[in-house]
């Protein structure tokens, strides 16, 4: 019988050692460590031994125990932190490290942010008809119910600053899926888009301050104002421009990004996102009325009287607080939990769809009269 070496020994003992010390360590001190869920998902849970299972409890079981180690968060932000800093790279599949220690969204199964980027992901002419012929659809459905209907795409972060992309990926594409999706509308309908990517762009260089998180996927504030600037002129309100003098730009804390937040980097990179307001136009007495995990609701005084319905994604969060002040009461509602009970009960004078570059495609499916 082969018997182990000293060496052997000294090895196994030693790890069996750390492995079980790190165990005791935990049960000493887990509680006064980090121990939040940072990962978009959810954690695996204990499974069930039977009869039926018994082949996928061990598979199961292994999950499990991963995402409880001692210390996991620890040895994730260890690891990130040496890809971040020492490499350069990222840890995570869902994020991309640019240049100028930047963060960008690239998950190729959630609207694939890089596609749209290089302009690989183009729509055949049908895709843009059916695009079209839908919007016309909701557009005079909405008309006879005596609503206007406007249409709001938020550029994707890596295009509005394309020079901290990794060079691997190239320039921006001069033609992309949205920018189809925008001049098809444009020149074959009479709706209304709103697309402020170029208002962006001027804002850019006119302001020491960023318009999108450098940690995070969406526009900040500053950002939302210049898109909210956008949908507000589209509809005959008037705002400042962040250059005018009558405006004030604050600092107020700093961003937990989500994209830091998929390295375990988010103490260590949310310093790079200061959060900022601004000032210095007639917010009219806005107040937050009723917020829910999936709707907010606003009223205001003296204002705009048509009332606002927004059906959002997360890129409306940092225009709430400036539309919101232009309307005697706007309600914005994630199009992921839309229902036409929602139109019905608000009854608006304006209904606004936005989306996010990477999702514009789904025009193509949005009702007014969902779940109806």
């Amino acid at each position: 019988m082969k018997t182990l070496k000293t060496s052997q020994k000294i090895f196994v003992a030693a790890f069996a050692v750390v492995l079980c010390g790190a165990w005791v360590l935990w049960l000493l001190l887990g509680r006064f460590t980090d121990n939040e869920n940072y990962e978009n998902r959810q954690l695996a849970e204990m499974p069930q031994w039977t009869a039926e299972t018994a082949e996928q409890f061990p598979r199961d079981f292994e999950s499990f125990f991963n995402d409880r180690l001692p210390f996991r968060n620890q040895m994730i932000t260890l690891n990130s932190a040496v890809d971040y800093y020492v490499f350069g790279r990222s840890a995570h599949y869902r994020t991309t490290v640019g240049k100028e220690g930047w963060l960008f969204y690239s998950d190729s199964a959630d609207g694939n942010p890089i596609a749209c980027y290089q302009g690989t992901n183009l729509l055949p002419e049908e895709e843009l008809e059916a695009i079209a012929a839908n919007c016309l659809r909701q557009r005079d459905r909405l008309a006879a119910r005596g609503c206007e209907f406007v249409i709001l795409i938020a550029p994707n972060k890596n295009r509005v600053y394309a020079e901290y992309m990794p060079g691997v990926f190239g320039p921006p594409a001069e033609t992309y899926r949205a920018l189809q999706i925008v001049n098809y509308l444009r020149e074959n309908t009479d709706l209304r888009v709103v697309y402020p990517y170029e208002d962006l762009m001027a804002a850019k260089p006119s302001v020491a301050e960023n318009l999108y998180y450098k940690t995070d996927t969406h526009w900040n504030l500053l950002g939302g104002y210049v898109g909210a600037r956008a949908l507000l002129r589209e509809l005959g309100i008037e705002m400042p421009s962040l250059t005018d003098p009558s405006l004030r730009i604050t600092q107020n804390g700093f961003k937990k990004g989500d994209l830091a937040k998929n390295l375990g980097l988010t103490a260590q990179l949310m310093s790079q996102d200061p959060e900022y307001a601004v000032e210095g136009y007639d917010p009219h007495g806005a107040e937050l009325t009723e917020e829910t995990d999936t709707s907010y609701r606003y009223k205001a005084e003296n204002a705009d009287p048509r009332r606002l319905f927004v059906v959002r994604d997360s890129f409306v969060l940092s225009m709430m607080p400036h539309l919101s002040t232009q309307f005697n009461e706007s309600y914005y509602k994630h199009f992921m939990y839309y229902m036409y009970d929602d139109f019905e009960a608000f009854q608006p004078d304006i209904l606004v769809y936005e989306t996010v570059e990477r999702f514009a495609a789904n025009l193509k499916d949005f009702s007014v009269e969902r779940g109806r």
